[in-house]
């Protein structure tokens, strides 16, 4: 009789897991594909970053693998891939410096509270606003990034489109950040009283 348990599979050794470690590696590829001056190889690779982030979500949920490991990275990669696109078109001119500082500035307050107090794992779901926040920030940084390519430059609204959207994204990103405090610290204060 063979032993069940060596059939399980590792906790992180997943799908999800696996298109989460696809999405750290394309993240460097777009900075590089932007900075050099490729912008419909760098939108490709964004749309792919997208696509990705969706589908790691979906197949842990409809296929039930998700992980521990899943939950924590897949908000790092979110963070990191928004980051990298943004500071690369600030790079490159196409948009203002103070999205990356408020974005920046958020995730580090986070990223340092999480570390000090719960040893940079606290174990928090994603709340729909940061959801909400990812797609406004996925859709209108690629229409940024569309809107300095061949017919679309000769349109503006298409650059105003995604400069609304990329803001409306960066003031999700504040109260989703808000959110995520709030969390942390709900959980911080049940920890020290428990």
């Amino acid at each position: 009789m063979t032993d069940l348990r060596a059939r399980q599979r590792p906790d992180w050794q997943t799908w999800p897991n696996l298109i989460t470690l696809v999405r750290f590696l394309l993240i460097p590829v777009f900075v590089v594909l932007v900075v050099q001056g490729h912008p419909g190889w760098a939108l490709f690779s964004l749309v792919v970053l997208g696509v990705s982030d969706w589908a790691d979500g979906f197949i842990a949920r409809k296929f039930d693998q998700g992980s521990k490991l899943g939950t924590a990275l897949d908000p790092v990669a979110d963070r990191l891939a928004i980051i990298a696109v943004v500071l690369s078109l600030v790079l490159v001119g196409l948009l203002p410096w103070i999205v990356v500082v408020v974005i920046v500035l958020v995730d580090a307050v986070l990223a340092l509270l999480s570390s000090v107090w719960f040893r940079g794992d606290p174990d928090l779901k994603v709340s729909w606003t940061g959801k909400i926040r990812s797609a406004l920030l996925f859709v209108g940084l690629p229409v940024l990034l569309f809107s300095e390519t061949g017919w679309a430059s000769e349109h503006p609204w298409i650059r105003v489109t995604a400069l609304v959207l990329v803001w409306l994204g960066t003031v999700g990103h504040v109260i989703a950040g808000a959110q995520y405090l709030a969390a942390l610290i709900r959980k911080r204060r049940a920890t020290t009283a428990a």
